[in-house]
C-alpha cells in the first residue's frame, strides 16, 4: 500500500510546494491510516503534519469519544490537533438538505477558513478508491448532468487553498490491512452500517458484487474520473469560445443566442454551450440542471418540441423567436395591452413603456426620431387612445398609397410574439391607427407648411422590440 500511495502522490504532484499538511481526522480507519502514513514520511516529503478534527455532534457520546481518541493519538505522536464543533442538524434543517450533505458543506467551509492566512498549506482527506467507485456509480444512477465530471477529484481547489486525496489509488481493504500491520485500532462509526444512507446501500449491496467481478475496479474508476475531468475541461474551453460566436445579447438575467449559429456548432459543443448558459443564469442558485434539461433545449432549437417555449426550474423561461433562442429569468408579461386614454398633455404608462405628450409651436419642432411622433394638432381627431393589436389592424403608409397589416409589419420587423401582445398602438378618436411606436407612422395628421400647432408624442420603451 505504502508504495502505491507514494507513487500516487508523486504522479499528481500533491505535495509540491506544500510545507504543512493538515490531515482531516475523524478517528476511523481511513483517516487514521492517512495521518499515520504522513507522520512516518514527513521528513521524506519535507512537510510538517498537523491534524484537524470536526465534531459534527450527530452521535452524542460517540462523537465525544471520537474526539478524545484522536486527541490521545495526536498527543502520543506529538502532533498538533485543531478541533471544531458544528451544529449540523440545525444547518441541514435551515437549508433543507440531508444530514450528510450538510456535514460535508460545513466541513469544507471550515477547511477553507482554516487555510486562510496559512500559505504553503493544504488539507488532506482520506477518500479512497472504493469511495471513488461508489461516488461515480451513485452519480450515474442518479442521472445528474453528464457534462459535469463525476467522482472525487485528486485535488479540490478552495478559495483559500486546496484539499488533496492521497488514498484515491488504494482500496478500503488495503487501508484496513495497513491499520492492522501498524497496530492502529481505529474508531468505528456506527452510522456506517445504517441503510438509510445511500452510500451505505451501495457499499454493502453493490460494491461486493462489482469487486468480485473485478478486484481492481478502483484503478479503472480512478482513471475514468481523471480522463473524464481532463476531456470535459478541454471541451468546456472550446465551448466558451464557441459561445462568443453565437451570443446575440447578454444581460444579468437574460441571454439570447442565434439558432443558425448554434446549429453550425458540433453537437458536443451545442450541449456544453447550453450548459454554460444555464450555469451563468442560475449562478449559485442552480437547481443542478440535468442532461434531460439540456436535451429539451436541444429539441427546442431543432424545432422538435411541440411548443416554442420551455419553463424550467426557478422561473427560467426558454423560447424561440425567429432565428433567436431566448433564455430569461425575467417575469413574462402575460396580459395584452388594454384600451387606455392618452393623457394630452402629460404622461401615460403602459406595460411596454411610457408615452409623454406636449404641444409646441412649429418653429420649435425637435429633430424627428423613431421614438417620436409629430402631428398637426388641429388635424388630430381626439380623444387619442392606446391599445393592443386587433385582428385585421392596418395602418396607412407615409409617402405611399395603401395600407399595411400590423401583424405583417411585426413579422417583417421580426418582433417577438410575446412583445406583440403588449406593444402599444396609438389610435385617434375615429379608431384610425396613427402610430406603431418605433416601427411605423401613419400619414394622417402629418405636419405641413400650414401647420400652426404641433402635438409631440415621445415613447420610451421598458422592453426590447
Amino acid at each position: 500500500m505504502s508504495q502505491d500511495v507514494h507513487d500516487f502522490i508523486i504522479k499528481h504532484k500533491l505535495l509540491n510546494e506544500v510545507q504543512t499538511v493538515f490531515v482531516a481526522v475523524s478517528g476511523g480507519p481511513d483517516s487514521m491510516a492517512l495521518l499515520h502514513y504522513l507522520i512516518k514520511r514527513r521528513e521524506m516529503y519535507g512537510i510538517e503534519v498537523e491534524a484537524v478534527h470536526v465534531n459534527h455532534q450527530l452521535r452524542g457520546a460517540e462523537s465525544v469519544d471520537d474526539e478524545q481518541y484522536v486527541r490521545k493519538f495526536c498527543t502520543e505522536h506529538n502532533i498538533p490537533l485543531h478541533t471544531k464543533k458544528m451544529d449540523v442538524q440545525t444547518f441541514a434543517s435551515q437549508n433543507k438538505m440531508g444530514t450528510q450533505k450538510a456535514a460535508s458543506e460545513l466541513r469544507y467551509q471550515w477547511f477553507d477558513e482554516w487555510l486562510e492566512n496559512r500559505p504553503h498549506s493544504c488539507i488532506a482527506t482520506a477518500h479512497h478508491g472504493d469511495d471513488q467507485t461508489e461516488t461515480i456509480l451513485m452519480t450515474m444512477v442518479r442521472g445528474g448532468n453528464l457534462l459535469v465530471p463525476s467522482g472525487i477529484n485528486v485535488k479540490r481547489i478552495l478559495q483559500n487553498g486546496f484539499v488533496i486525496r492521497p488514498f484515491l489509488g488504494i482500496t478500503k481493504e488495503e487501508i484496513e490491512h495497513y491499520c492492522k500491520r501498524e497496530g492502529i485500532t481505529p474508531r468505528i462509526d456506527s452510522s456506517n452500517h445504517s441503510m438509510k444512507y445511500t452510500r451505505n446501500r451501495y457499499r454493502q449491496q453493490i460494491m461486493p458484487f462489482i469487486k468480485s467481478e473485478n478486484p481492481s475496479v478502483h484503478i479503472h474508476m480512478q482513471r475514468f474520473q481523471e480522463w473524464q475531468r481532463d476531456d470535459q475541461s478541454y471541451l468546456m474551453e472550446l465551448a466558451e469560445e464557441a459561445f462568443k460566436s453565437i451570443v446575440v445579447k447578454k444581460s444579468e438575467q437574460s441571454i439570447t443566442i442565434s439558432i443558425e449559429a448554434t446549429e453550425r456548432l458540433r453537437f458536443p459543443l451545442q450541449r456544453r454551450v447550453i450548459h454554460l448558459i444555464l450555469r451563468y443564469l442560475y449562478g449559485k442558485n442552480s437547481p443542478s440542471s440535468t442532461s434531460i434539461h439540456i436535451e429539451q433545449i436541444i429539441r427546442l432549437l431543432n424545432r422538435q418540441e411541440p411548443s416554442k417555449e420551455l419553463h424550467l426550474a426557478n422561473g427560467l423561461f426558454v423560447y424561440l423567436s425567429y432565428d433567436c433562442c431566448h433564455f430569461t429569468l425575467k417575469p413574462q408579461i402575460k396580459e395584452e395591452q388594454p384600451l387606455v386614454p392618452l393623457t394630452v398633455p402629460g404622461k401615460t404608462d403602459t406595460a411596454a413603456g411610457t408615452f409623454t405628450s406636449y404641444y409646441l409651436e412649429t418653429s420649435d419642432i425637435p429633430v424627428d426620431q423613431k421614438h417620436m411622433l409629430h402631428l398637426d394638432a388641429d388635424k388630430v381627431v381626439f380623444p387619442l387612445s392606446i391599445r393592443g393589436v386587433l385582428p385585421g389592424d392596418r395602418i396607412s403608409l407615409r409617402g405611399m398609397s395603401g395600407t399595411k397589416k400590423v401583424n405583417r409589419l411585426y413579422i417583417d420587423r421580426k418582433v417577438d410574439s410575446a412583445v406583440r401582445k403588449v406593444w402599444p398602438l396609438l389610435v385617434d378618436g375615429s379608431g384610425e391607427l396613427l402610430w406603431v411606436p418605433l416601427l411605423h407612422r401613419s400619414k394622417s395628421a402629418v405636419i405641413t407648411e400650414q401647420t400652426k400647432r404641433v402635438l409631440v408624442l415621445v415613447f420610451v420603451p421598458c422592453i426590447s422590440i
